[in-house]
């Protein structure tokens, strides 16, 4: 069997911590799906720059069974992160409007994943098709591409669901009625739709189960969409796992992926599987305090950071600096006091030597409220107290807010 990848091949730049590859959708997901099945043939379709040929080489050097096929453009496309959650800085700028198309359509693919692109539209022909739009913002729907497939599978996520539904409904609905509508829309054979820590909702004709997210200590979600499109191609197409089971493996694999940054072989997901407990979330909104310094640029940086990336996880936040301000201590002790007894868990920014933060972690855990910390370079000693009162201590940004979003309050 042979499976065709068209989609993005770009670099990726992440400033904190340093990421630096070139891969992007279509190239992460060659890169998975060769891990996980060696013996099927993979073949890449990429637009880069011809003086970035050379690295995609060297990037899959170590792969026997994935074939480059290159087309060239004049520079290749670049994504800059300041960090894994942060809204990427994209080069060269993307102009709006119609794109040109990337046309592969006089090939007729048996398999093929295609990827939703942000400087062109690919156009495909082939037998079985998994669709991911790619694309948040202004996604295009595979039938708009002008690609055809007897057999098509939608992965998406809830923005681009909710995007496709709003440009015709003009309102969105539950994922359930949404999935259903571009069901039918699209004379699709299924409908994945991956909805952060919900999980995946998965509808077809006789399939409509929700699957868990799985947790892990860490998390690096750059590419952690890309490699359950991988997966889930595996599990469904090779191994034909059912559309609930091949999605549930998927997730699995996905949890691999973001807590290692590459993919494992099915022995090893398998192996992994066995130390996963999945994420079971309650329907109650968390209220978060958000604790930390806000007395120079790059502290109140942090705090609005935090602050806009926590809510976009749909949760509540109590920030001290928005919600009060900076005032005397008969101005602001008491409100902060109280915003923390409301709190269901508070989230801190750490620096060990803000008498303000400290107090308020240490009257948080006298109240039994949980919390999560963020200390990216503590000095020895300084997290003693902390780890002994049962604060959660983090040394990365993304990985804090996940479980802060797990959190089961």
């Amino acid at each position: 069997m042979n499976i065709h990848i068209i989609g993005g091949t770009y670099k990726e730049y992440c400033s904190w911590p340093e990421h630096k590859t070139l891969q992007g959708s279509a190239g992460r997901a060659a890169l998975c799906l060769s891990q996980l099945t060696p013996k099927t043939t993979i073949k890449l379709h990429a637009r880069i720059a011809a003086n970035d040929q050379a690295l995609l080489e060297e990037t899959f050097a170590f792969t026997n069974n994935c074939e480059l096929i290159v087309s060239n453009c004049k520079k290749t496309t670049k994504f800059d992160y300041f960090h894994p959650l942060s809204e990427p800085i994209v080069t060269p700028h993307i102009t709006r409007g119609k794109l040109p198309t990337f046309d592969l359509s006089s090939d007729e693919f048996d398999s093929a994943i295609v990827f939703g692109m942000i400087e062109t539209t690919p156009k495909v022909k082939c037998r079985v098709a998994v669709y991911d739009p790619q694309n948040t913002y202004n996604p295009i729907l595979f039938s708009e591409t002008g690609s055809t497939a007897e057999t098509l599978i939608y992965v998406t996520n809830n923005n681009e669901l909710s995007q496709f539904y709003i440009n015709e409904k003009s309102s969105v609905d539950t994922i359930e009625i949404m999935a259903n509508w571009l069901l039918k829309k699209e004379k699709a054979s299924a409908i994945i739709v991956k909805c952060g820590q919900r999980g995946v909702f998965v509808h077809s004709k006789n399939e409509n189960n929700w699957v868990p997210p799985y947790k892990t200590e860490t998390i690096f979600p750059i590419g952690s969409g890309d490699s359950f499109v991988a997966a889930f191609t595996f599990y469904w197409l090779i191994k034909k796992l059912s559309l609930t089971d091949a999605a549930r493996m998927s997730s699995i694999a996905a949890a691999y992926y973001v807590s290692h940054r590459i993919m494992n072989n099915e022995e090893g997901l398998n192996l992994f599987e066995k130390n996963l407990d999945p994420i079971k979330l309650n329907s109650k909104k968390k209220k978060v305090y958000l604790a930390g310094p806000f007395f120079t640029l790059p502290e109140l940086w942090m705090i609005n950071e935090a602050k806009h990336i926590i809510e976009s996880f749909g949760v509540d936040v109590f920030s001290p600096y928005h919600e009060i301000g900076i005032g005397s201590a008969e101005e602001v002790v008491q409100k902060d006091i109280d915003a923390i007894k409301n709190c269901d868990v508070m989230y801190s920014l750490f620096n060990g030597t803000d008498p303000g933060t400290l107090f308020e972690i240490g009257y948080a855990r006298s109240i039994n409220k949980p919390v999560i910390i963020l200390a990216e370079n503590p000095k020895d000693e300084e997290l003693k107290m902390y780890e002994g009162s049962g604060c959660k201590i983090f040394n990365d940004f993304a990985s804090s807010i996940y479980h802060l979003a797990w959190l089961d309050t």
